[in-house]
């Protein structure tokens, strides 16, 4: 069973509105067995409204609409669990708007003590209706606050051998396909926007919106993500998985939804959720409730996201038959990344023993047959640690391992 959402009593709760809004425009305060929290500002128009229940969706997965009528509407949070009957609903956050006249007030009440996620969401109204959002946060400030890795060529492209095709070798293939659904959409979407002008009875974009990467451990998908980041000159958002999760029931669809938003703050951006076979398993496979909530944010999300010609989201998984249909189902294109072949493992091979000959690495790379990009820097690593501990110390110069030495450690090593 998943642990309940942290909840924190009124003095806590109120000093934390104290810490993030200061003391003014709002009202927080226990009144007839209720926490309540009130603010008030200029009526914000029917369509902002709307806008409101997202925010709310955001943190709270279940809800309904109780009330909804001219100058008017409630919103009651319901059980976590849909699948198990409602109890104490009475006990649940309750959100009220009245927005007669020029004025809208919002008041949100709850019996008891209210649990982090639901004072983010009244945060984030007070923010959202006051005008107080502020200027735009930095989305690499958030992101690291999440766990996120931001890898910006910009930044990178100050050093030294930024990355490019150059740094992968092999995988012509997995390249071109690259290509046409990653870099050049993002580089010059404006022909994708056109083509289908001339080609449709009705017109629509053909930009790819969210691709899969399939394939081993180790065959170089987030490398791939990197290079095809640094050719379009945009940041990429690396989320580890571990970043994501949380014990704390709600939290990790809060978190993905929030790594989600602030990918939106760049002006255009690449989104690569690793390991996504472990957000989002098939549902015939039966699911925790968190983990269904964790599906349900995942792909209400992508579907925004298409509507969005700035962002591409990556998924990267090396099990994709585990994955649920209606995600795979959001995905424009699957790119599949095989273990690389005789010649591409001695390719490979000569970015890390470039010493070796071709007819060497093509003779050593009989003899890792089955290995990944990532196991072949491994052994070169290896190999090279090995050389230096045997030859240190022996009065000569420094050059690089033979042929012979590389095949002679292969026996440690593919033991390891």
């Amino acid at each position: 069973m998943s642990s309940p959402s942290p909840q924190l009593d009124f003095f806590k709760a109120k000093d934390l509105f104290l810490t993030e809004l200061g003391g003014n425009g709002y009202q927080f305060l226990s009144e007839k067995e209720e926490i309540i929290f009130k603010f008030s500002g200029p009526h914000p128009g029917k369509e902002k409204l709307f806008e409101s229940l997202g925010i709310i969706r955001n943190y709270i997965e279940n809800f309904r609409i109780y009330n909804f009528e001219e100058g008017y509407f409630s919103i009651q949070a319901l059980n976590e669990n849909l699948f198990e009957p409602e109890k104490n609903i009475s006990n649940r956050i309750r959100f009220r708007f009245m927005y007669q006249t020029n004025l809208l007030k919002a008041e949100i009440s709850k019996r008891g003590d209210y649990s982090f996620k639901e004072i983010q969401t009244c945060l984030e109204l007070f923010r959202f209706f006051s005008g107080t959002e502020g200027a735009k946060p930095n989305p690499k400030e958030v992101l690291r606050k999440l766990g996120a890795e931001v890898f910006d060529p910009a930044e990178e492209n100050l050093k030294e051998n930024a990355l490019s095709f150059d740094h992968v070798f092999g995988y012509e293939n997995v390249k071109k396909q690259v290509m046409e659904s990653l870099v050049m959409p993002l580089l010059r979407p404006e022909p994708f926007l056109e083509i289908t002008k001339f080609t449709r009875k009705f017109p629509t974009s053909i930009l790819p919106r969210a691709v899969l990467f399939e394939g081993d451990p180790g065959v170089g998908k987030t490398t791939m993500a990197k290079v095809a980041a640094n050719l379009c000159n945009v940041p990429m958002i690396y989320v580890p998985i571990e970043s994501i999760l949380s014990k704390y029931y709600g939290e990790s669809s809060q978190n993905l939804a929030m790594v989600f938003d602030a990918a939106s703050l760049f002006d255009r951006s690449m989104l690569f959720l690793d390991e996504i076979d472990s957000l989002a398993t098939s549902r015939e496979d039966g699911l925790f409730e968190a983990t269904r909530n964790l599906l349900s944010v995942l792909l209400r999300k992508l579907d925004g996201f298409a509507k969005q010609t700035n962002i591409i989201t990556i998924g990267a998984t090396n099990r994709k038959n585990d994955l649920d249909p209606a995600l795979l189902s959001r995905f424009d294109r699957k790119i599949f990344f095989p273990l690389p072949n005789k010649e591409e493992r001695a390719q490979i091979l000569e970015g890390y023993a470039r010493q070796l000959s071709w007819e060497e690495r093509l003779r050593l790379s009989e003899k890792l047959d089955g290995t990944s990009g990532r196991n072949l820097k491994d052994f070169c690593d290896y190999v090279e640690r090995r050389w230096v501990t045997e030859t240190f110390g022996e009065n000569r110069a420094m050059e690089a391992p033979k042929s012979q030495f590389y095949l002679d450690s292969l026996p440690d090593f593919l033991w390891k």
